[in-house]
């Protein structure tokens, strides 16, 4: 398994951008185009991170709240206890408990975000949107807590998968119980696998600071990678759509966060 990660508290510099990338799988962050507007703890609160196999791909985001610490530990969770099992040539019916799974990750992930903290002191909250492709097996899914972005791209259309509803809940809350979790974890499982599966945190979309449209965003920034040399295609849409975000929010005067990833399937 090969792994790879973008931390906030590493990537501090305003307008600036990271990316990484390997085989299929890109990631890119940013501390925004523009100052933040709103109370924060840290300069940067987002992560992304990936994992891949010859069998699979991973590819996660997520958003920080009050603190880059929860967005960073979630992703060193899910990346060291889930997905070994996931991406493994021979995962034990995975696709047939995947809904039974989504909440046992996240309530575990809440549990690590909750422990790592104590009674007068928290690391943050964490939104986490989680993309896994296994196309020798024919099927993707997806895993969404908090207001962060999973979009796919089949036939030159993009859309959204799983968008967040009003009733937002985070990882690293301790009012998150099982049932809490059932409710608000988001997931999917298609047969059907798209061109490119593409994540993002609200920096992206954000009333006032991030583009105004995201779908029709993340449909440009695959159609510019799509037109690329096939191993440059996940970076660029990944570090594309970074970049329509960061505009946007220079054009607003106003920041967040963003934290970016894809991963490209068509040849």
């Amino acid at each position: 398994m090969r792994t790879g990660f973008l931390r906030g508290r590493d990537h501090t510099l305003l307008g600036t951008a990271a990316a990484l990338a390997e085989g299929r799988v890109a990631i890119a962050l940013s501390r925004g185009g523009a100052a933040k507007t709103y109370d924060h703890r840290d300069a940067n609160e987002d992560a992304c991170a990936f994992a891949w196999s010859e069998t699979a791909w991973l590819v996660a985001v997520a958003d920080g709240h009050w603190g880059c610490g929860g967005a960073e530990l979630a992703l060193d969770r899910l990346v060291e206890r889930h997905a070994p099992r996931w991406i493994s040539p021979s995962p034990i019916a995975l696709a047939d408990r995947w809904f039974l799974e989504a909440p046992d990750v996240v309530i575990d992930l809440n549990r690590a975000l909750l422990a790592a903290g104590g009674d007068q002191h928290t690391i943050g909250r964490t939104t986490l949107a989680v993309a896994l492709v296994r196309p020798r097996d024919g099927w993707w899914a997806s895993l969404l807590i908090g207001d962060s972005h999973l979009f796919f791209a089949r036939d030159a259309v993009a859309r959204e998968s799983c968008p967040a509803t009003d009733a937002v809940a985070f990882v690293g809350d301790p009012r998150l119980d099982r049932a809490g979790a059932e409710r608000s974890v988001r997931c999917a499982l298609e047969q059907q696998l798209p061109e490119a599966i593409v994540l993002a945190t609200d920096g992206l979309s954000e009333a006032g600071i991030g583009v105004a449209d995201p779908v029709r965003a993340v449909a440009q920034s695959v159609a510019v990678a799509r037109g690329l040399a096939a191993d440059l295609r996940p970076l660029a849409a990944a570090r594309g759509l970074l970049e329509r975000a960061l505009e946007a929010q220079r054009a607003n005067a106003a920041g967040d966060n963003v934290a970016t990833a894809c991963v490209w399937l068509d040849d």
